[in-house]
């Protein structure tokens, strides 16, 4: 095992440096161009000097789990392998320019957005700016989030003739489309706006029990009883027997139906990583205790510490965005962190003067969804607040999936609202409102 890394070097080098986060399980090399959430125009365009690493292992695939069996290459891989590439990049970096960088980035999602964590808490002096997406930054559990949902999906499933779950999505097209269309009616106008895309979710109380067949209702306009109890218990998120949340609940949103390679909750199939041979039962209190066992070594690779007074003393900016239809990694776990930060360190108020979260409806894991507005340029704006102090008090997105159409993304808590005259469509008439 050793730690493979590229560097691209710009002849119009602005003085900047850039890291490239990974994905999944890392153990490819991707190509260093700093092109996430960059605003249609790659780092390297722009003139920094960009890195990326394999974090110290080669995989043959995005979840190749093998080079677990070895120390340092899973010490690498969890948190040692990004801070040697920086020291390295930097030295490698100076040397080709002959003069200092001026300022150091690093921008990530998944993977990379728990990295990018990572080089906040226990590297506080690397990075002037960070941006971390959709964080992987407790996949212990965030595994058993994703089982859970499988499993309480499977407790209405229909059953084989050995009593197993049937694998399949648990609700046909017609019922997919009437969850949707009755979370929308409950909560779509909430932000001012009917446009299918749910800016307030504080205020949306949606729950498919509402829609629930009563006795001797006709099913065309209602779910089954056990179906709504289903989803809702899925969205809920993982609780052991005693009522201790394990992992945060998901957000009702419209992208919870949409199709794709990473489909939404509603479109996934009902079973969860173990198989179609699954049971049903529920082992939560079992999962927890074996995760508690196993934590010394998953420790490692979490990003759960709040203590960030070092890097804030050095002057450093932070960025958090997260799609609220992300199947893999709850958007309420985000926010969890996110409000937990900040109590720690003086509340909201203070906190925004160095760290905001943006909340991004309708988009999956990183990027996409059937409607959405995914495209947005955090890289000028950690660049803008590092470098002229000027917080972001809005970032504007639009997306492939809603050509035309622009809204303001907005600091967590405050969300886009419709000023109530104009074109509906534009990001000029709405403004940053608190819930």
């Amino acid at each position: 095992y050793g730690i493979g890394f590229a560097i691209n070097l710009p002849d119009n080098w602005n003085g900047r440096f850039l890291f490239q986060g990974g994905g999944g399980l890392n153990g490819t090399i991707g190509e260093p161009v700093g092109s996430q959430v960059a605003g249609g125009r790659a780092a390297i365009q722009q003139g920094f000097a960009v890195v990326s690493n394999d974090t110290g292992h080669q995989a043959q695939g995005p979840f190749d789990s093998s080079f677990f069996d070895d120390q340092e290459a899973t010490l690498n891989f969890y948190y040692k392998a990004n801070p040697k590439v920086t020291e390295v990049a930097k030295l490698l970096v100076k040397d080709y320019y002959e003069q200092d960088i001026d300022y150091s980035y690093f921008v990530g999602c998944s993977t990379g957005g728990r990295e990018g964590m990572l080089m906040t808490q226990r590297y506080p002096t690397y990075f002037d700016g960070v941006v971390s997406g959709a964080p992987a930054m407790r996949t212990s559990v965030s595994n058993i989030g994703i089982r859970w949902v499988g499993m309480q999906l499977n407790q209405a499933a229909p059953r084989d003739a050995q009593g197993l779950p049937v694998p399949g999505p648990l609700l046909d097209d017609d019922e997919r489309r009437l969850v949707i269309d009755s979370l929308l009616a409950r909560c779509d106008a909430l932000d001012g706006a009917e446009d299918g895309l749910l800016f307030n979710p504080k205020a949306c109380d949606f729950d498919p029990r509402q829609i629930a067949c009563g006795i001797g209702t006709s099913t065309d306009n209602c779910l089954a009883p056990a179906k709504a109890d289903a989803i809702h218990m899925a969205m809920q998120g993982p609780s052991d027997s005693r009522g201790f949340q394990i992992y945060p609940g998901f957000q009702y949103d419209p992208g919870m139906d949409d199709p794709g390679f990473i489909g939404g909750i509603l479109n996934s199939t009902n079973n969860p990583p173990e198989g179609p041979g699954s049971t049903g039962v529920l082992e939560f209190d079992l999962d927890a205790a074996v995760l508690a066992a196993t934590q010394p070594h998953l420790i490692m690779g979490e990003t759960t510490s709040v203590m960030m007074s070092s890097f804030v003393d050095e002057g450093g900016k932070q960025i958090f965005y997260h799609g609220a239809a992300d199947p893999w990694f709850s958007v309420n776990e985000t926010i969890r962190y996110y409000e937990e930060m900040a109590a720690f360190n003086g509340g909201l108020e203070t906190v925004k003067d160095w760290s905001r979260y943006f909340h991004v409806p309708g988009m999956g894991h990183c990027r996409g969804g059937e409607d959405t507005l995914d495209a947005f340029d955090m890289l000028t704006a950690i660049v803008d607040w590092v470098e002229n102090d000027t917080p972001p008090e809005q970032i504007i997105a639009t997306g492939a999936s809603m050509p035309g159409v622009s809204r303001p993304l907005c600091p967590w808590p405050t969300y886009p609202h419709y000023d109530g005259s104009g074109d509906i469509t534009a990001a000029e008439n709405y403004s940053c409102q608190n819930p």
